[in-house]
């Protein structure tokens, strides 16, 4: 008898996750959220640029938190491809979000002086 096996477009050894690592990701993702709440909701005797650095550096954590245990992305050579399209991706986020501001101040700044 033949035996028909299937093999995903991911290959053979990459993984989705077990249920363990989903939830260790939540709960941290959970954690960094409520302390991103703290920081501003009790903000004592913090100063404004504090909170923002400190809201920043949280931000980053999350994202790593998220990419790693939600996205599955590593830095595994074998993952090569999955982390310059992710890199790819940032990248061109960045162009957009940076770029729209740029152009926002320059409507600004050029209408105002009318």
């Amino acid at each position: 008898m033949v035996e028909n096996h299937v093999v995903s477009s991911h290959g053979e050894d990459h993984g989705h996750g077990s249920i363990v690592s989903y939830i260790v990701g939540f709960i941290l993702s959970v954690v960094l959220t409520l302390a991103s709440f703290c920081i501003v909701l009790l903000k004592t005797g913090l100063s404004n640029g504090v909170i923002i650095i400190g809201l920043g550096v949280l931000a980053v954590i999350q994202i790593f938190v998220q990419v790693t245990f939600f996205l599955h992305v590593s830095a595994a050579p074998e993952q090569r491809s999955e982390v310059v399209s992710f890199l790819f991706s940032v990248f061109v986020a960045l162009i957009i979000c940076f770029g729209t501001l740029f152009v926002m101040h320059n409507v600004g700044h050029l209408m105002m002086s009318r």
